[in-house]
């Protein structure tokens, strides 16, 4: 890629990225005559689900990177469990979704012709059963003519998530791993003797691991009398597996092939500068079987700012320390400040009340 040709690549990503807010966006006039009316997005939405970023790192040697993880849902009922008139005619707490998410990591490097060197493939399978608690008291208490604020029982609406991930994650490359061996047909062929140190081959080597994902939500929202949560705080627990037939033989006592994370977060809607949505965030990952090289721990911790109400993009600032989450990059331990946008397509819990067109109500992610 022409280093000339660079600024036009980073702006051609932003663009796409705001593009995909724009339906949001069109409805930005309805909200304002009456923000019960108007979702957050008006497709399918489906909690506990990424957002898409793009950001920089703070004094290193790269132009941008990006998280692009878009979320095809094939099967969702979320949407009847938050609608007030499906609970009245058929009162439910639980739902289940399925999705696929064709996730795709870049990072593009601040060398000659900055190239985007070696960039992550990582599609996955994403099966979600959802309990709500509470859902029943508040459908009761908005019948009776009741509001939900007060902090009776019907201003509070808690999101039990158990999720199911299948997911692989390669770069496309056919080098060797390793900067020392050689390619002999479809082997890779190291010198003899080897020598205490090897170096990874980040231009072209290969990076491919499948895993098997098991995990946790909880969600407590605090609604308002429009049914819709100002304020929320959760936590997340995950364990990820990758089983040793499936990952590259040389990396298979490299990587850390088992992966615990926890990780908590708060947020509100009531911040005069921040009123979609203002949320602090952070997460620490053990990594069993990590290498030397690096912590035995992942650190991250990030706050958001959404600051219109008006689509689904918003900013943060994040800390991340520990291993290097870029494919290659995994002997490496890094510290690293980002800053960049980022576009999530929900919001803040809320139900869709009587009258309300499809897609009248919002969920926490």
């Amino acid at each position: 890629m022409s280093s000339t040709n660079c600024p036009t690549s980073a702006v051609l990503l932003l663009v796409a990225w705001f593009a995909s807010a724009a339906p949001a966006v069109a409805q930005g006039d309805a909200e304002r005559k009456d923000p019960r009316a108007t979702v957050t997005n008006a497709g399918a939405l489906v909690p506990f689900l990424e957002g898409t970023d793009v950001f920089f790192a703070l004094k290193q040697d790269t132009v941008f990177e990006a998280d692009i993880q878009p979320h095809l849902v094939a099967y969702q009922n979320f949407t009847d469990l938050i609608d007030l008139t499906q609970q009245a005619k058929r009162p439910k707490n639980v739902a289940f979704s399925i999705t696929g998410t064709p996730a795709v990591r870049l990072r593009m490097f601040d060398q000659v012709s900055n190239p985007v060197r070696t960039p992550s493939y990582m599609p996955r399978g994403n099966f979600q059963v959802i309990w709500a608690r509470n859902v029943s008291a508040v459908a009761s208490a908005f019948a009776a003519g009741r509001t939900a604020a007060g902090g009776d029982a019907g201003s509070r609406v808690s999101l039990w998530e158990v999720h199911f991930t299948g997911g692989h994650h390669s770069n496309g490359q056919d080098g060797c791993f390793f900067d020392d061996e050689q390619r002999v047909g479809e082997d890779c062929v190291p010198p003899d003797p080897l020598p205490e140190e090897r170096e990874v081959n980040k231009h072209d080597g290969s990076f491919s691991t499948n895993y098997l994902r098991v995990g946790m939500n909880y969600r407590r929202n605090i609604l308002d009398d429009q049914l819709w949560a100002k304020r929320e705080w959760g936590f997340r627990v995950d364990f990820e597996y990758h089983p040793r037939a499936w990952i590259d033989d040389e990396m298979e006592d490299l990587y850390g092939r088992a992966r615990t994370e926890f990780a908590a977060s708060i947020a509100s809607r009531e911040i005069s500068w921040c009123p979609k949505r203002a949320e602090a965030m952070g997460a620490i990952k053990a990594i069993a079987g990590h290498p030397d090289s690096v912590w035995p721990v992942a650190i991250t911790a990030q706050a958001s700012c959404f600051p219109t109400r008006e689509g689904g993009w918003g900013f943060f600032v994040r800390y991340y320390g520990g291993q290097d989450y870029y494919n290659l990059g995994l002997l490496d331990n890094i510290q690293r400040v980002h800053v960049g946008a980022t576009f999530n397509q929900s919001g803040f819990f809320r139900f869709r009340q009587p009258g309300q067109g499809q897609g009248s109500g919002g969920v926490a992610r």
